[in-house]
């Protein structure tokens, strides 16, 4: 069984409550984040790793495992960052935020919107444990390795900009492929991955929103950002509309194995 660390969630009197609730404390707390950071960046446009991440750990509500991980240069341009969970295969020990720099390891404050997404990423996971415990689940049953894998990232983790007609027509797709894909897997399995997708989407949708709140901020203040932040990517990868696909195919799973 792969054990989780306390280090990759919060304890209980801090992460309560119901969900809203605790999408209002990762706010809360990335606001913080955001705040001190920029003002590591008064006067200059670039701040060292070592820096932004003992700023970061130090306005954590309890010590846990959150480094800050520069990218090769190589993937500087083809790469913006992500987060990436710590898996030494038998423990999952907390989180890595990947951010591209530059050649003496300093984030550009251009990256600055987009490192707020990754760490609300990282504050998703602390703050609701059920993330974090599928992530587990996922692993265990090796469910990455499954070739239907491919369906999330093809049909519900989709950048692409489409047209009105282009987007129900993927809305559509993403349901019947994923009925089709998981028609003979296990019921448990089954609960684990609509959950992943579920779950994933509802981080995304998250990260999404903080990242572009985070650059319109910096953008207002007369600092660089880089454009791409400044979109609203919601408005065509439909995160909600995915949702609710997603619950409806759950609750059919759960309805139906009630009546066996």
């Amino acid at each position: 069984m792969i054990k989780l660390s306390p280090n990759t969630k919060f304890s209980y009197y801090i992460a309560k409550g119901t969900i809203s609730s605790r999408i209002k404390q990762t706010e809360g707390l990335n606001n913080q984040i955001f705040r001190r950071l920029l003002q590591l960046y008064e006067g200059k446009n670039a701040c060292g790793i070592g820096v932004i991440k003992n700023s970061y750990n130090s306005i954590l509500p309890e010590k846990k495992n959150v480094q800050i991980q520069p990218l090769p240069q190589r993937d500087y341009d083809s790469y913006g960052g992500g987060t990436r969970v710590e898996d030494s295969g038998k423990y999952i020990t907390g989180y890595s935020i990947e951010v591209p720099t530059n050649k003496k390891k300093k984030l550009n404050i251009l990256e600055l919107s987009s490192f707020m997404h990754e760490s609300t990423h990282v504050l998703d996971y602390l703050f609701n444990p059920k993330y974090i415990a599928n992530y587990r689940q996922m692993c265990e049953k090796n469910i990455y390795d499954k070739k239907y894998f491919s369906l999330y990232e093809r049909y519900f983790y989709n950048t692409k900009e489409m047209t009105a007609n282009d987007k129900e027509e993927m809305l559509i797709l993403a349901e019947k492929e994923t009925r089709k894909a998981l028609k003979n897997v296990p019921h448990e399995e089954k609960l684990i991955f609509l959950n992943f997708i579920k779950y994933s989407i509802e981080m995304e949708y998250h990260a999404y929103n903080q990242d572009v709140k985070y650059a319109r901020i910096l953008k207002s203040l007369g600092k660089p950002v880089d454009e791409e932040s400044l979109e609203d990517y919601n408005k065509y990868m439909a995160f909600p509309e995915k949702i609710k696909i997603i619950n409806k195919l759950l609750k059919e799973e759960l309805e139906s194995k009630r009546a066996e």
